[in-house]
C-alpha cells in the first residue's frame, strides 16, 4: 500500500496517457464502448482519489465526478429517443469542474511542497494534461452552444459530426494549444474560441515555467539543507 502511495502520480499518469489514447479513437475502436467507457470513469476515480485530500475539496469533486460517471452510463439505460444534448452539457460541464479543479489543487500542492521526490514531479505533468482535459471539455461546450466555432480540414474528416469526434478532435485541439505546438487542421473560427485559444497557450507557457521554477526551487532548497547539517 505504501509503494502505491509512493507512486501514485506514477499511476495516475499512466491512466491518463491510456485514456488520451482510447479517446483519439472517434468510434472507441480501441477497447470498445463499454470498456472505454470503463476505462474513462476508473481514470476519473483516480483522479478524484489521488489529488482531492482535503474534506471540502473531496466533497466538490465528488459531485462532479458522480455527476459526469453518472451521465456516461447513462446512454446504456435511457432509450435511444431520448434527447443527448442535456446529458452532454452536463457531462462536459461536469469534467470541466472535476479537471480544472484537480489543476488547481496540483499547482497548489506543488508551492506547499518542500521535499520534491519524481513522483511529484509526474504529478506536475499530471496537472499539465489534466489542464489540456480542462479546456477540450471547455471547447466543447463552446461547440455545444456556438456550433462552428471550430473550421476542421479535410484529414479529420466529420469529425465534429459524432459526440466522440468532437471529444477526439477537441482534445487534439487543447493539447497542441497548451504546448505551443498547435493544430494547423482544426482552428478556431468564432468568438470566444479564438480567445480561449490563445489564453490555454499562454497559461501552457507559464505552468511549465513556474512550475519549473518551483521544482527548482525546491531541490536546491533540500540540497543546502543536507549540505548545511551538521556532520555526525
Amino acid at each position: 500500500m505504501n509503494t502505491l502511495r509512493r507512486h501514485k502520480h506514477a499511476i495516475l499518469l499512466a491512466a491518463i496517457v491510456g485514456v488520451a489514447l482510447v479517446e483519439s479513437f472517434s468510434h472507441r475502436l480501441l477497447l470498445g464502448p463499454v470498456a472505454s467507457d470503463l476505462a474513462i470513469s476508473t481514470t476519473q476515480l483516480l483522479v478524484f482519489l489521488i489529488i482531492f485530500g482535503r474534506k471540502v475539496n473531496r466533497l466538490v469533486a465528488f459531485i462532479a465526478l458522480a455527476t459526469a460517471v453518472a451521465v456516461a452510463w447513462a446512454h446504456y439505460v435511457l432509450p435511444p429517443s431520448y434527447p443527448q444534448a442535456p446529458l452532454r452539457l452536463i457531462y462536459h460541464s461536469a469534467l470541466l469542474l472535476l479537471l480544472g479543479f484537480a489543476t488547481i489543487v496540483i499547482l497548489r500542492n506543488i508551492f506547499e511542497q518542500r521535499v520534491v521526490r519524481f513522483d511529484d514531479v509526474l504529478g506536475a505533468v499530471c496537472g499539465y494534461l489534466l489542464a489540456a482535459g480542462a479546456c477540450s471539455n471547455l471547447f466543447t461546450l463552446i461547440e455545444i452552444f456556438v456550433p462552428g466555432s471550430f473550421s476542421v480540414g479535410q484529414g479529420f474528416g466529420t469529425g465534429l459530426d459524432s459526440w466522440h469526434g468532437r471529444i477526439a478532435v477537441l482534445n487534439y485541439v487543447s493539447l497542441g494549444s497548451l504546448t505551443g505546438v498547435g493544430s494547423g487542421a482544426v482552428v478556431p473560427v468564432r468568438p470566444p474560441a479564438t480567445v480561449l485559444i490563445t489564453l490555454e497557450a499562454v497559461f501552457g507557457q507559464f505552468y511549465i515555467a513556474i512550475v519549473v521554477a518551483q521544482l527548482m526551487g525546491a531541490r536546491l532548497s533540500q540540497a543546502l539543507q543536507r549540505n548545511g547539517s551538521p556532520q555526525t
